[in-house]
Order: structure tokens, then sequence, then C-alpha cells
């Protein structure tokens, strides 16, 4: 049966049932404990959070890292991820959003559910819900339509719990200036670099180098390194055995027609009249009235990008409304809903969303296209035939490892698995020495073989796309390196920070002889002969033009002003030090400022919003009563 489940792990039952296995093994332990004591994992101000939902959660998260890291996810992996106290937490979290759900009286009714699942583009067959997809989608997913459903009916219950919870969240016109004008202000420097290299005759002496070597031996000992055995198996040593035949091409492009779908798209503008989502009738009323007067002037022929740059308050109106091309999705309901409604060149009357209302200029059109069988099956079948040689190369290396676990040694196991045994020469945990013995990664070679033990053999390791066995041979320990071999080195290291004492020291002793103004740096420069540097202006999120990694210069020089333009202390960056003075400062002017309120806004809103919301969530549960059963997670 083993044998079996190894040699057909390419086939996505099998590896379903293997995740099922996993997850059963997972929980063996907990499951054999006493089970009224264990079923429940957590409680929230009394209400159980179940095995059963616990497990379930684990096991969501467990297949998306499987997902995202194939066949490196083990155990280790795992458990360095805190898994299992994710989805605690995470459930946790669902069951305090239940509570409150429950206190406001929010709940989802089944049209709802309905109208949300019935306008998935996953569920989709040529534009109309189709129940075939439904379940298979649901199916090649390990759920049931009934488990599927609470999941979603939850999260349209925490979506309408979280827009009743930022409701009311919002930024006015004075905070988006402030926030724009404080982030765009720029600021240009005078700088004086004070350069340790040029301090020439700065250097360490043989007495001074003798020391630091005789009282620092634990900086001078050589590299660790290890010397090991390794068998390779490499997907493409089983290419003749490997035929993907039309059948399985077919089947793998049935089953993932959303892969091969280009939905349809809109290409429009737009021209928007803001309201607020809570606003009274009488605003609402006014708002639209203000849209419909926009929307006669464009259907009299007049130019909609002339008319959206003037009157539009949406971020798109410097580009004349311009939106580009879009699917269906990408857009809030009811303008997508209007947008796909209309034809090229038509132009809708005013169309509320939750942003307020909007005329939009449909200008193209691009019906959906799926791309023919037999452009894709040439893809397919290097998917398909790339996926069966890691199984066969991972199923050689599985059945090597099998020999091991029955006692053979290294060269049994190479002579059983018709693979050559290949010794490395002895390499630092890094592996430079590695190179050129076609590993595939060997950093990461090197890093698998220092974390086992004298002579042990690994287990199966992916590097890059190769799978290995690793025998190791001989563990050699650090030993002290001779003082000749290490005495240059100890030089140029102590010679290094004599010259940065010294740079730094005249840098001080400058410094304290400036004044206020930058001018006077420009002065103490020259006398000194030193360079004088004039930046281009930046803002305080940017570096200094023509100073690499200099943003703790950027953060200073927005500290002075015109009565302390000097900066008071000596800056370090990248080794070196400035001295700097504050040239010129300039905040944004008002045209500027009033062409990106709008987007201002709304970065500050959904950020505002995000933030209150955290805060929000974090403070139920810091009031809740919350019990963990810590058997289950450890």
């Amino acid at each position: 049966m083993l044998r079996y489940l190894r040699e057909n792990t390419g086939n996505w039952i099998i590896k379903f049932f293997l995740g099922i296995i996993v997850i059963v093994f997972v929980f063996l332990g907990v499951g054999s404990m006493n089970a009224g004591k264990h079923n429940q994992v957590a409680t929230v101000n009394d209400q159980a959070i179940t095995f059963a939902e616990y497990r379930d959660a684990y096991q969501r998260m467990i297949q998306r890292l499987q997902q995202q890291f194939g066949t490196s996810l083990d155990d280790e992996l795992i458990k360095s991820m805190n898994v299992k106290q994710y989805a605690v937490n995470s459930l946790i979290d669902q069951k305090i959003l239940e509570i409150e759900a429950q206190k406001l009286k929010i709940v989802v009714s089944d049209e709802e559910l309905k109208q949300d699942l019935l306008s998935a583009k996953a569920f989709q067959k040529d534009g109309v819900f189709n129940m075939d997809l439904y379940k298979r989608v649901l199916g090649q997913n390990a759920m049931t339509p009934e488990t599927f459903e609470a999941m979603q009916r939850n999260t349209i219950r925490n979506t309408k719990l979280q827009r009743m919870v930022i409701n009311g969240i919002t930024v006015g016109n004075q905070e988006a200036q402030a926030w724009y004008s404080f982030n765009n202000t720029k600021a240009g420097i005078v700088s004086v670099l004070i350069d340790p290299e040029t301090f020439s005759d700065v250097f360490a002496d043989e007495d001074q180098i003798r020391a630091q070597y005789d009282d620092h031996h634990e900086l001078y000992m050589s590299e660790p390194k290890r010397k090991v055995a390794f068998l390779v198996f490499a997907p493409e040593d089983f290419e003749d055995q490997v035929k993907i035949d039309e059948t399985s091409i077919r089947d793998f492009y049935d089953q993932n027609a959303p892969r091969f779908t280009t939905p349809e798209q809109v290409e429009a503008s737009h021209i928007l009249i803001r309201v607020d989502e809570s606003a009274d009738e009488q605003v609402v009323a006014k708002a639209k009235e203000e849209a419909l007067n926009i929307y006669k002037k464009a259907v009299n022929a007049e130019d909609f990008s002339a008319l959206a740059k003037t009157y539009s308050q949406g971020p798109s109106a410097a580009g004349g409304g311009y939106l580009g091309r879009f699917d269906k999705t990408s857009m809030v309901k009811p303008f997508a809903d209007a947008a796909f409604s209309m034809k090229s060149g038509d132009i809708s009357q005013p169309v509320r969303t939750r942003f307020g209302w909007h005329i939009i200029k449909v200008t193209d059109r691009t019906p959906e296209t799926v791309m023919p069988f037999e452009i894709a099956k040439v893809q397919i079948q290097k998917e398909l035939a790339s996926s069966r040689l890691q199984d066969l190369a991972y199923n050689k290396a599985e059945d090597a490892y099998d020999a091991v676990l029955d006692g053979d040694s290294f060269e049994q196991v190479a002579l059983v698995a018709a693979k050559p045994s290949v010794n490395t020469p002895a390499f630092t945990a890094l592996g430079a020495e590695l190179k050129g013995l076609g590993i595939s990664d060997p950093g990461e070679f090197a890093n698998t073989a220092f974390s086992l033990v004298d002579n042990e053999i690994s287990e199966v390791k992916k590097i890059g796309n190769n799978y290995y066995l690793m025998h190791v041979l001989e563990k050699i320990d650090p030993m002290l390196l001779a003082y000749e071999d290490v005495k240059n080195e100890i030089a140029v290291t102590l010679t290094t920070g004599l010259q940065k004492q010294a740079a730094k020291k005249a840098a001080e002793l400058m410094l304290e002889k400036a004044g206020n103004g930058a001018e006077s740096l420009v002065k103490l420069a020259r006398d000194n002969h030193l360079k004088v540097e004039f930046s281009k202006m930046f803002t305080r999120n940017e570096a200094v033009p023509g100073i690499t990694g200099s943003e703790v210069i950027a953060q200073a020089a927005f500290t002075l002003d015109e009565k302390n333009s000097v900066y008071k202390q000596v800056l370090e960056v990248s080794g070196k030090f400035y001295l700097i003075g504050l040239k010129e400062k300039q905040a944004p002017d008002a045209a500027s400022i009033a062409d990106n309120l709008d987007k201002v806004k709304l970065q500050l809103e959904t950020r505002k919003q995000q933030d209150y919301y955290s805060q929000w969530l974090a403070a139920r549960k810091e009031n809740a009563e919350i019990r963990i059963n810590t058997d289950i997670i450890n």
C-alpha cells in the first residue's frame, strides 16, 4: 500500500488522501486523550471553539502552505511557522466577530448568500452560475457545499460588521492637505564629506596587530567544515520514462478552464461626484442633480475628457477620467453592472456606488476569450511532464531512503539505486567549495549538510529541482589560524577602525567651529580643503540624491529651519562622516495639493479604517475572557 501511494503521489486523489493521513497523525496524540476534556480547543466568553473547527482550520492552513512550499513543507517548517497557534488565533478572532455580530444583530439572509454565490466568477460558465462547476471546484478543494456556504456566510457577515465598525471614519480636507504637504515638502542641503580613507597617515603598527591577535584568539579561528558523500536524483534522468497522452492534457485543460480564460473587459472613463455612503437623502439628491447636469453636457457632444478634468472629484480626473481596461470583478458591483451593460460609445446616466455618483463612458469592449486547446496543450504537456518527472525522481530517492531505513550502508544504497556516490571536498557552511560539482544550490546543500550529525544519512532533501541523499563523512572543527596567516587581515581591520576614529574626531572639531548658518559650514569646508556638495531637492521619505543609503541624512535635514540651518551632530553613512546644513526647504503649492487631494483622502481613509478596525478587534479580544487548551498546541 505504501509503495502504491509513493508511486502515485502525482495523482491528485492520492495527494488528497495523503493530506488526510498527515492531519490524522498530527492530531493522533490529541484524539487519544480524554475526549470530553479535549473537545474544546478554546473558549471565548464561555463560547466554545471545538476540536473539529480547529482541525479544519489547521488543515486549511496546511493545504495553503503545501501550495506555497510544495515538497519543501515538512514537520520542522510547520513547527517553526507556529501553524497551530495561528490556527487557534484565527478561530478566536472569528469567535470574537461572531459574538459582536450577534450583539449588533447582524445576519446574512439566504438571498444575500445566494447572490454572492451567483456572482462568483469561479463558479460561472459563459457568464452564468453553473452548479456542476460549483461542485467540481469545491470538490477539488476538499470542501462540501454546506461547509463552503457556511464559511461564505461568515465572510459576508464579517464584511457587514467591518463596514458598520468603520462607518464614519473619514478624512477631512484639512487633514489630507496636511498629510500631503508633510510628505511632499522638499529640502536641499549643503553637505561636507569627511572620508576616513583620506587619513592615510593613520595605520596600525606591529604591536597593535600582535596584541589584537593574542587577546582575541576566538576571532581568528578557521571555519568549521564538513565532508559528505551524496546521491542525486534529477528529474531529467527519467525523461525516457515519461510520455503525456492527449487524454491527460485534455483533462487538465477541462479541469482548469478559468486558467485559460481571459474574462470580458471594458475600456472606460468616468466622472465622479463624491457623496458619502451614509449621507442623508438631501445630500445624495443634490449630488445626483449635479451629476445629471454633467451627464447632459456629455451626451450633447461636449468633450468627455475635458468634462472629467473640470468636474470629476475622483483621482482619475487629471487623466480625463480614464480608467483603462478592467474586468467585471475589478470594480464595485453597481459600477461594473452598468459598464458591462453598455455598448462602445455609450454614456451612462449617473450610477450610485459607495463612492458617489458616476457618469460612465465606455470606449471599447473586449469579449471573453478562451485560449484554444491546440495552443494551450504545448504548455500543459510541459507542465504535466515536469510534474511527473519530479514525482519519478522523488520516488526513486524515497526508494533509496527506504534501504537506509532497512539498515543498508550508504555504499549499498548507492548500488541499489544504481547511482554513483559523489564525495565532496571539505566545505564551509556557505558551500563556496562545492561549485563545479553540479549541485543545484551549493549554499542550501551546505546548510543542510551542517544540520546533520557525524555519520548520519539524511532524509530525502529537495535542493533546486533535484533530490539528494547525504552521508556525513567527516566533521572538521575550527582551529586557531597562524598569526602570519591573519596578520594582514588584522592590520586592515585595525587601520580602518583607527582611520574612522580620526575622521569622526576631525568632523566633530569642525562642527564645533560652525555657526547656525549653512554658509559658515561652506566656509569651514573650504578652509579645510574639503569638497562641498549642494544636493538636488528631495522629500523626507527619500535618500539624498548622490549619497547612497542616506535616509538618516534626509531625516536630519527636515529638522532644520532658517534660524538653525546646521545639524548639530556628525552623521555617519556607509562608514563615512557628513556635516550638513539646510540650503532650501520648499512646500508643495496649492495647485499640487488640490490635484492630489482626492487620491490622498482615499489613501488616508483606507489606512485609518484598517487601523481602526484592527484596534477595535484587539480591544474586544483584550476585554474577552479567553481560555486556550495549550495541550493541543504544545
